[in-house]
């Protein structure tokens, strides 16, 4: 399967998330009738959740969503960009967070006002749950290869996610560390770091700090192939 196949069979997935990416965002259309409000959070803040959940579009900035095992260990769920939709519920699983990895602005719109308009037929309510059903197959199906998947497929995956949803930009500033990569990924800090050091011998990519340049997509697309084309 040729890179751009496989961009295409992701970028279906990645539909609605990739719609009007902008640094600024204005009110999305998909929210208009909506009631939505907008909330400012500075970097290393917490997004209170709602206890009966809520649909949060990022405007600006990152926002990265946690959960917390019994054990304490930590499963970072996803980064999510501007552009970019989540859902946070802490009736289902209460030791759920999300954090501003940097200045990020917020939509948010609350899960009551959608369920009283799920009886009607607003295009912009079905979108909202057709990008529900989509993602949550989307996010079994990738949390399923990402497990049984070795680590230079695992990090060149993540990285070549993020080209794609950056709209192809090839220079990356990494707002997370190399533990939150990991904990997103299920591999240690270490094992982030060697892997990187792996991908850059490999001429794959340049690592200076926080910031990456990719050198070669196809070779990174190649080592993810198995995640990106199922």
């Amino acid at each position: 399967m040729s890179h751009l196949m496989l961009y295409s069979t992701y970028g279906a997935i990645w539909y609605i998330a990739n719609m009007n990416r902008a640094a600024a965002l204005g009110l999305p259309p998909l929210f208009s009738g909506l009631a939505p409000r907008v909330i400012e959070l500075r970097e290393g803040q917490d997004l209170s959740i709602s206890p009966t959940g809520d649909l949060y579009w990022v405007l600006s900035g990152v926002v990265q969503n946690s959960v917390i095992a019994e054990d304490g260990r930590r499963w970072i769920e996803g980064f999510h960009l501007p552009g970019e939709f989540f859902w946070a519920d802490q009736a289902s699983v209460k030791s759920q967070t999300a954090e501003a990895l940097c200045a990020t602005s917020i939509l948010i719109t609350a899960s009551s006002v959608l369920q009283a308009l799920t009886s009607s037929s607003d295009a912009a309510v079905d979108s909202v749950w057709s990008w529900c059903a989509r993602t949550h197959v989307a996010s079994l199906r990738r949390g399923f290869l990402l497990a049984r998947s070795t680590a230079v497929e695992k990090l060149s995956y993540f990285l070549m996610d993020l080209v794609h949803r950056l709209g192809g930009r090839r220079e990356i500033c990494l707002l997370m560390s190399r533990a939150e990569i990991g904990d997103h990924l299920g591999l240690t800090s270490e094992t982030v770091t060697r892997t990187f050091t792996l991908l850059q011998n490999e001429k794959l990519l340049r690592v200076n700090g926080k910031d990456v340049t990719i050198l070669d997509s196809n070779g990174l697309l190649l080592n993810a192939q198995a995640i990106f084309s199922t």
